[in-house]
């Protein structure tokens, strides 16, 4: 009696392993194309940014070989910054961090803008110190997420016959930077975002936390997939993050998931009432056999004869002490 019913729950037990399956199929399927998403949008960025500090690196040699004066300085800094709309400022620093040159784009709002001695006020001694030392362009990021608008800024150190001349600090606009630099078609595909390297967000969006009870359930429903990875030449203190909007609403949310899942419940229910009623059934005729037992043996051990006729005079039944007279 119980072999449908154990039919019925590994019948159950293989569609679950089956959808559970092909979920965490397309799950891993979701996690690639993120993946490769977020690595083509990343060099794209790293291009980018290479391009700049090409320009700037020229900018720089020319700089130390005094082919570019002040004004030159200008000019070529506002050509740059009106080019490139990353770009938001460029200025010439001198060993002894004073300010040369300086220019900062158009677009950049009144309160944001910061004078040259900001500028070297934003400098710390230690990253100078580092320019110095490396003579090797540095990325750093001033203030993490203190700033009223998020920057990058890039020192690309100056040679001046084998000796440190200054930096040319460049400061590029990180929202800017993630609206040209990511590709229009991953922007659209995914939540797109430009952490710091504490993990605060410095541009883009980025998708809320699930709840308590979307945890609970988190078996059966989609995960979050996300993708992050360092932009390069920047290093950790710029990660790029992709999260893929929720498109499916994975096993629990699957119509045909709870289909068949109720169609085989109400299998296993009409089993386990036939066998109720069976059983039933079962005590009730061991039940009629006892009393027919009981009440034959009662009437085999009667002395006097019986015999039993229907309407034509037919003998139908007769005991044993009629058979023995």
């Amino acid at each position: 009696m119980l072999a449908p019913l154990a039919a019925v729950l590994l019948f159950l037990a293989a569609i679950v392993s089956a959808f559970w399956y092909l979920r965490l199929e397309e799950m891993d399927r979701e996690q690639e194309a993120v993946r490769r998403d977020v690595e083509y949008a990343q060099q794209r960025l790293r291009l980018r940014l290479l391009e700049r500090q090409e320009q700037l690196m020229r900018l720089a040699r020319d700089t130390s070989n005094k082919e570019v004066d002040a004004d030159d300085f200008v000019g070529r800094a506002e050509t740059g910054v009106t080019q490139y709309p990353e770009l938001q400022a460029l200025a010439w620093i001198d060993e002894r961090r004073r300010i040369r040159a300086a220019y900062a784009g158009p677009s950049v709002s009144p309160q944001h803008q910061r004078s040259a001695g900001e500028l070297i006020r934003g400098e710390t001694e230690a990253t100078f110190s580092l320019v110095r030392d490396v003579q090797q362009p540095v990325y750093v990021q001033p203030g993490g997420a203190k700033e009223p608008v998020p920057l990058l800024q890039l020192h690309v150190p100056l040679a001046e016959q084998a000796r440190f001349g200054g930096v040319i600090l460049a400061e590029y606009s990180v929202d800017s930077l993630l609206r040209y630099g990511v590709p229009a078609e991953v922007s659209a595909k995914y939540a797109v975002s430009l952490l710091d390297a504490k993990g605060r967000v410095l541009a883009g969006q980025s998708l809320p936390p699930r709840g308590t009870a979307s945890h609970l359930l988190a078996w059966a429903g989609p995960q979050a997939n996300e993708f992050e990875v360092p932009v390069s030449p920047v290093g950790n203190g710029l990660v790029l993050r992709a999260q893929a909007y929720r498109t499916s609403l994975g096993l629990v949310g699957s119509g045909l998931f709870w289909l068949v899942g109720t169609l085989s419940a109400m299998t296993a229910w009409m089993l386990i009432g036939n066998w109720r009623h069976t059983r039933r059934r079962m005590q009730a005729q061991q039940a009629l056999i006892a009393e027919t037992n009981f009440r034959r043996a009662m009437e085999n051990s009667m002395l006097t004869g019986m015999r039993a006729l229907d309407l034509q005079g037919r003998i139908t039944y007769v005991n044993p002490a009629f058979c023995q007279m």
